[in-house]
């Protein structure tokens, strides 16, 4: 049956033409050209409007359909070209190409006179032209009644003619008064029916014979008999040797590299288009460069290698790299590279892949000239560089880039006693569990899991086995072996029981090293008393069987060399036991993909291209099917790209309805200490997602949380031994200062007004409260734009000029929370912390969360002006109030806070962190209890920088944040109290983002905490709190602030959160 579809449809070209107005006009001295760019195929063509059929002769007995053997000429008239193209055995054809064409008789002397409308309304006539094997007759044209019926007699001697000389087939569909020239058709059995037509001799001469009026008719229309008598001849070129174009019936072509480029590329994500303008300008540009022409002309450049684009700012450069031929490589030095500070922030990346420079070795008969031989200063630094360029043989050893690294603060001993308290007694700290785990490499997991034996006669596996399930047990349990270990494991569950998981077989034994295959073997062995062969040979059967057992020996050539010979004759047996053979000989995939090199396989996969139209993928899924298909692409794609093979098994493992665990397992597992980076950047090429989403999705509770926490990068893990939730508190561009002080301003978003003139913007000022109504635009504008400094000078000067009290004004024109934010931005910041203390204390209850923030967060300087102020202010002093109003261990650190003489320090002493960790352990977790006032007693003598030590300290002791400490041994506003002195000491800006978060959460909003924080903050680090506002809670601070408030109170708090670069000044 054949198979439509499958080959490419031939191409029919007219070769010259007489008549240059249209392409599809012709005379009858234009020969037609049909073209196939498939080797070992037949073109089978027709002129009578029918497809084209080969077996046309057995089916009907008439000769309609041709075996094509060279160019040919149609007779006078419109005709209809129709070809197909066959395999030569028959199976596959293509689909069928037609063209139409206007045949003039150039030898009709009246023909413009007789048929004066025929070509005048070629086009109009074209259109309207039936396609069957009869067409409508010419326009203005009375045709005569036919003589003949059958297309067999066309030939006869004298036909009857008509008053021009013709026959009544000369303007019909009939074939053979259709054809004539140089090779007319012939049937499907191949018998040729005419050469040339034309006497022997020199082909030149014989197509001047062709011109020739005088010549002999009959020469068109050779019988076979006659055929023989003829010398045999050549399929000669026919006109001028230069390539012929294929033209085009609808339009006329324009050579490509005759256009006029234009001045830029649309732009508009074309890039078909950008590329033939880029195209273009290369052209007209060598064109003109006699050096550039001859470097272009002589150069034998192979396929592309690399391609970037970069932007130069006031122009593109396009870099692009050519792989050079075999016999044309010389010796090549790079240059030395430019030395750069490193990055403070991340590490620099390490290489996946051997770069592209590195040297093949050449066919035996060429030999390529040593390099000559550096200075003897320059040896080592050379000997580098050759190192560098020589590409590596793969293990799992060299690591390139995983996500989990080695933790820097590993003490085996705390990991071992921080695991048994997770597991211990009630209940399970699985977040304990991943902390440690996920984020210890398999090295140092190994020394815990010999450990903790030694140290609890326990077995670790078994005590995780009893405290967790499902998936997160597998995930730690796995955790736990050696690479190889888990490995074997793997391979026994694909084994054992009913069934086999062929994928887990394939992936472990075509993606892993000859070295830990090997490993494989020896250490499956031992652990299950049997060997992975006899396993393997149980469980699979026929050439799967085959490649699995020639993998699992780990004997594949490990070298870089690569024989060229040999991989052209390798992708030539790949292709004659596939695509071009009957049924597929899969023993030969399997011998060859099983037993090259990695480096000779790519050079067979690159030289497959010279053979088949298909990639070696493509080649494999068609020829073969089932697990061998999956096994021998699974080779191929290792070898070509490692992380792009891995990205494809997690994609099928999150792919659909449910996840397969034990893959995503398997890869993460075994690839986050080698090469994730690389993987997770090859997932989110090929799904548009990153892989974190896509579990997060498809995961849930701890098992999630364990997955997620070995893909973390190495610059999103912390370097601490404490919650990253609590530890991570960096900011862009942000550095928390070693001593703090309000007066060190560091980006508020408030900055002073320019061009301020404080009695215009009094009078300005009057003028919105004056009379009937109130401009509460007037006042935002003013007030919202101006700093604390400008603010008070305005307050001066609206008393001085008018005699007025500014803030009495605005309290009698405003209301509700717009009148109160404005009576607070009114006061100076001393002023304004000693009103909310007096307001937190006043009255019945006391306002704790307003004292904490401001006790807690002020510098000594701060706390010193606000002892002052408040007795000035209320003739009482603070510390009377604050006692009467508070109790316990919270009143006593308070007290502590509010004298201002923490130390302000930058040294830190590391012993005496160490000590002071030692100590709070002792005060809370370590004994019966908890000793607050050792807390308070540490928490309000030592200076930020060495609290920040004594934090850290505390979190490699006990494996656990400061904070988690806090919470679990105090409670009430004690522990609020010790929390908020932990954020500020940690960050700042996290605290008041907190602080502002906890205002505006749940049923209601804390205006007065709001406005407590906007004010104070605006000048000083309101941008930081900003900043750490969308990065704690994934939100935007004013969008909260839009939703939570309304009015002109709203419009005055989002005018005081704007930014300085979106004010108007």
């Amino acid at each position: 049956m054949l198979k439509a579809g499958l080959l490419p449809s031939p191409v029919i070209n007219a070769l010259s033409s007489n008549l240059p107005a249209s392409k599809n006009k012709i005379d009858t001295q234009t020969f037609v050209e049909l073209r196939s760019e498939i080797p070992n195929t037949r073109i089978y063509f027709s002129v009578d409007g029918t497809k084209p059929d080969p077996f046309q002769v057995f089916k009907t007995g008439t000769v309609s359909t041709y075996l094509y053997r060279g160019a040919f000429r149609l007779g006078p008239g419109r005709r209809v070209v129709k070809a197909i193209t066959v395999t030569t055995d028959g199976l596959r054809e293509s689909h069928v190409t037609t063209k139409y064409f206007d045949v003039n008789d150039m030898y009709s002397e009246n023909k413009h006179q007789e048929y004066p409308d025929e070509y005048l309304a070629n086009d109009q006539s074209f259109n309207q032209m039936d396609k069957s094997p009869e067409r409508s007759p010419p326009l203005n044209k009375k045709k005569k009644p036919r003589t003949h019926n059958d297309h067999r007699r066309s030939n006869s001697a004298n036909p009857p003619k008509n008053d021009l000389g013709r026959n009544a087939w000369d303007d019909s569909f009939a074939v053979q008064g259709s054809i004539e020239g140089p090779i007319s058709p012939v049937n499907y059995a191949g018998t040729q029916i005419n050469i040339w037509g034309t006497p022997g001799g020199h082909w030149t001469d014989e197509l001047l014979h062709i011109a020739d009026p005088n010549r002999n008719p009959n020469y068109g229309y050779m019988t076979e008999q006659m055929l023989e008598r003829l010398q045999p001849s050549k399929n000669l070129p026919i006109g001028p040797s230069q390539q012929p174009r294929i033209t085009d019936v609808t339009h006329e072509e324009e050579d490509f590299w005759d256009r006029k480029p234009k001045p830029f590329s649309p732009g508009n994500g074309n890039w078909k288009k950008t590329l033939e303008h880029i195209f273009l300008n290369i052209y007209n540009y060598v064109k003109d460069e006699q050096e550039l022409r001859e470097l272009f002309g002589w150069k034998k450049f192979g396929r592309i290698e690399t391609a970037r684009l970069i932007d130069k700012g006031g122009n593109y450069q396009i870099v692009t790299t050519f792989k050079k031929p075999l016999g044309e490589q010389t010796p090549y030095e790079e240059p030395p590279p430019v030395r750069e500070p490193p990055s403070q922030r991340r590490p620099p990346k390490r290489i996946r892949t051997p770069p592209d420079t590195e040297k093949r070795p050449v066919r035996p008969i060429q030999t390529i000239t040593p390099p000559p031989s550096p200075p003897p200063g320059r040896q080592e630094e050379s000997m580098q560089e050759e190192e560098q360029r020589t590409p590596r043989i793969y293990t799992e050893e060299t690591v390139q880039q995983g996500t989990l690294v080695p933790f820097p603060d590993f003490n085996v001993e705390r990991d071992c006693e921080n695991l048994r308290k997770a597991m211990k007694g009630l209940g399970t700290n699985e977040d304990m569990l991943v902390r440690i785990l996920g984020n210890r490499s398999n090295d140092q997991r190994l020394q815990i899991r010999d450990k903790y034996k030694t140290m609890f006669g326990r077995d670790l596996i078994d005590d995780i086995k009893g405290d967790t399930s499902g998936n997160f047990c597998k995930v730690l349990k796995n955790l736990l072996y050696s690479p190889v270990e888990y490995d074997c494991h793997e391979l026994r569950r694909a084994i054992k029981g009913a069934g086999t998981d062929e994928a887990a077989l394939i992936e472990i034994l075509a993606s892993r090293s000859n070295k830990r295959l090997q490993a494989i073997n020896e250490l499956y062995q031992k652990l299950f008393n049997r060997t992975l062969e006899k396993d393997v040979v149980g469980d699979t059967s026929g050439h799967l069987k085959k490649l699995l057992v020639t993998l699992l020996q780990g004997q594949r050539p490990e070298s870089n060399q690569v024989n060229e010979d040999e991989a052209e004759n390798d992708a030539k047996t790949l292709y004659e036991a596939g695509e071009k053979k009957w049924g597929t000989d899969e023993s030969k995939f399997v011998e060859i993909l099983a037993n090259r090199s990695d480096a000779q396989l790519k050079a067979v996969f690159e030289a497959y291209g010279q053979f088949s139209k298909k990639d070696i993928e493509a080649a494999i899924k068609s020829e073969t099917s089932g697990n061998l298909c999956n096994g021998l692409l699974a080779v191929v794609r290792v070898i070509r790209n490692r992380p792009g093979y891995f990205a494809h098994q997690l994609k099928k493992a999150l792919k659909g309805m449910g996840t397969d665990e034990d893959e995503l397992n398997r890869v993460v597992i075994s690839r986050c200490e080698v090469d994730m980076i690389q993987i997770k950047e090859e997932y989110e090429n090929i799904m548009k997602r990153s892989l974190e989403k896509h579990v997060q999705s498809d995961t849930s509770g701890s098992y999630r949380k364990i997955v997620l926490e070995l893909l973390k990068d190495p610059s999103q893990r912390t370097q601490k031994a404490g919650d990253a939730k609590y530890e991570d508190v960096e900011l862009p561009g942000y550095e928390q200062p070693a001593i703090y002080n309000e007066e060190i301003i560091q980006q508020g978003t408030m900055t002073a007004a320019p061009n301020f003139d404080a009695n215009r913007d009094a009078d300005a000022l009057r003028k919105a409260m004056k009379g009937f109504g109130t401009d509460e635009k007037a006042i935002i504008d003013i007030l919202g734009n101006r700093n604390t400094a400008q603010r008070l000078q305005i307050k001066a000067a609206f008393k001085n000029k008018l005699g007025r009290d500014l803030i009495a004004d605005l309290k009698s024109e405003t209301s509700g929370n717009f009148s109160k934010l404005l009576e607070r931005l009114m006061m100076d910041p001393v002023e304004l912390d000693c009103f909310e203390l007096k307001q937190a204390v006043k009255g019945l209850g006391t306002d704790e969360e307003t004292l904490i923030e401001i006790l807690a967060s002020r510098s000594n300087e701060r706390l010193k002006a606000i002892n002052e102020t408040y007795q000035k202010m209320y003739s009482k002093p603070l510390e009377k109030d604050v006692k009467s109003d508070t109790s316990g261990n919270f009143r006593r650190l308070l007290v502590s806070l509010m004298q201002g003489r923490r130390p302000e320090t930058t040294e830190v002493n590391v012993e005496q962190a160490k000590q002071d960790a030692q100590s709070l352990l002792d005060a809370g977790a370590a004994k019966f209890g908890t000793d607050e006032s050792r807390f308070n007693v540490l928490f309000c003598d030592r200076s930020d920088p060495q609290l920040r030590a004594i934090f850290n300290e505390y979190a490699k002791l006990t494996g656990k944040s400061i904070e988690e400490s806090v919470k679990s041994e105090t409670s009430g506003d004690l522990q609020r109290g010790l929390l908020a002195i932990i954020r500020c000491v940690r960050s700042r800006p996290h605290f008041f983002a907190e602080q502002l978060r906890k205002s505006m959460k749940g049923a209601g909003t804390k205006e007065s905490t709001l406005n407590r924080v906007v004010i104070t903050r605006s000048e000083v680090d309101l941008v930081q709190i900003k900043a750490a506002f969308s990065r704690l809670f994934n939100r935007e601070l004013e969008r909260d602030v839009s939703s939570e408030t309304s009015g002109d109170y709203k419009k005055l708090l989002l005018e005081l959160l704007k930014d300085p670069s979106q004010r108007s000044g």
